[in-house]
């Protein structure tokens, strides 16, 4: 700690630009390593140095200092650190990299918003300094929605990630499905986006988190959002159906054809499912899903998982939802689900399950 303290000075601002490049060069080594970026986080001059120097006349400075950032916030304590201490400041810096077409760490800022917002406890903070960005939610889905928004090379894909973080919290999700702005329409074709994973997975994490509220579904079900579509169509295969189960698939999903391929990854696969397990939360959406050939996807995606190139996992989770799709109403005796009491030893049996699914 005592020759972190030593070299503060050497990183202001204002410092020599040949002791700032050494000197921040040392503190960027230091983040490769999980004790290092405690060390650091525990120095708030040091990280509040790192975060004027993002705004250095030097671009090799500035990517320094930005990546520097990156590391730090990728470890919970750094990121904790940089949400209590700093996010009035490095929020307001991150936007503005962000929405600037010409910004060369427009990538490098992003992750550090996703970061930071990827511990649940920590997305409010990061929420209510966007909120005080005038249209900041909406711009932000700007850049993400246009794919050659930057002009200096940068993808921004790791807005992705950073909406489904954002959409960890309440205040989040109520932003996304605002009637008014009208985001979530916007996003949701990036479900079948092939060109980056990490965008993809962002957009379907997105769509989970929005599916856990039971009081919107039947919004996210029609016409208007058509969330159903955008769940099924990635995980249908090339499997043929007879005329009278297209005709109650959504019309994107009638007749595929020999070339449709299902989604690769395996995790995305298992947060569309679980999705569609949120959907059954109401009666009113069970039936929707029923008959709109949800099971039947369902039912060849389970074939999928059963051979060489499926997941236990996913699996599991199709067996779940398809649990309660061959049920009829009478036998589930129950219009909303979320609404039962659930004894606390069947709480511990489904955490003990969960937690021993993600080994």
């Amino acid at each position: 700690m005592e020759a972190l303290q030593e070299i503060i000075p050497f990183l202001s601002k204002f410092a020599r630009l040949d002791l700032k490049a050494v000197s921040l060069s040392h503190v960027l080594s230091l983040t490769g390593s999980r004790d290092g970026i405690e060390l650091i986080s525990n120095c708030t001059p040091l990280l509040a140095n790192i975060v004027d120097l993002t705004g250095d006349d030097s671009d090799a400075l500035r990517k320094d200092a930005v990546l520097t950032l990156v590391n730090i916030s990728a470890e919970q304590c750094g990121a904790e650190k940089l949400v209590a201490e700093l996010a009035d400041q490095i929020v307001p810096l991150a936007y503005d990299a962000v929405v600037n077409e010409n910004s060369k760490t427009a990538d490098a800022w992003s992750m550090v918003l996703c970061n930071m917002t990827r511990p649940e406890h920590l997305v409010e903070a990061v929420v209510n300094q966007l909120l005080k960005i005038e249209y900041a939610f909406e711009k932000l889905a700007t850049c993400f929605t246009r794919i050659s928004f930057n002009k200096q090379k940068g993808h921004l894909n790791y807005l992705g990630p950073l909406f489904s973080n954002l959409s960890q919290s309440k205040q989040g999700r109520e932003l996304f499905c605002s009637r008014e702005t009208d985001l979530l329409t916007r996003i949701l074709p990036f479900v079948h986006h092939e060109g980056s994973i990490v965008r993809r997975g962002g957009a379907v994490g997105l769509l989970k988190n929005i599916c856990f509220d039971s009081t919107i579904h039947e919004w996210l079900l029609s016409g208007n959002v058509d969330v159903l579509t955008f769940i099924l169509f990635p995980l249908a295969g090339p499997e043929e159906f007879d005329d009278e189960t297209n005709d109650k698939l959504p019309v994107e999903l009638q007749y595929l054809g020999p070339e449709k391929e299902r989604e690769a990854d395996p995790d995305i696969r298992k947060m569309l499912v679980e999705s569609l397990g949120q959907l059954c939360a109401t009666r009113k959406g069970r039936e929707y899903l029923r008959d709109r050939g949800t099971y039947e996807i369902l039912r060849e995606l389970h074939k999928f998982e059963c051979g060489p190139n499926g997941d236990p996992r996913v699996l599991a989770a199709c067996e779940s939802v398809v649990d309660i799709l061959i049920r009829t109403e009478d036998e589930i005796g129950e219009d909303n689900l979320k609404t039962l009491e659930i004894p606390d030893d069947v709480i511990k049996k489904l955490n003990d399950l969960e937690n021993n699914s993600e080994l």
